[in-house]
């Protein structure tokens, strides 16, 4: 049998790489508005 705990650390180094990269999309449109007031 193949050890798998490599992938396991993999898959979640991973895993906490994209929800960090959505948590930072999904904080973006909050901040999007006050630009929009601004230039206007």
């Amino acid at each position: 049998m193949t050890d798998y705990s490599t992938a396991i650390i993999a898959m979640v180094a991973i895993t906490a790489v994209i929800t960090a990269g959505v948590v930072f999309v999904l904080k973006q449109p909050s901040d999007l508005p006050s630009v929009k007031k601004q230039q206007r």
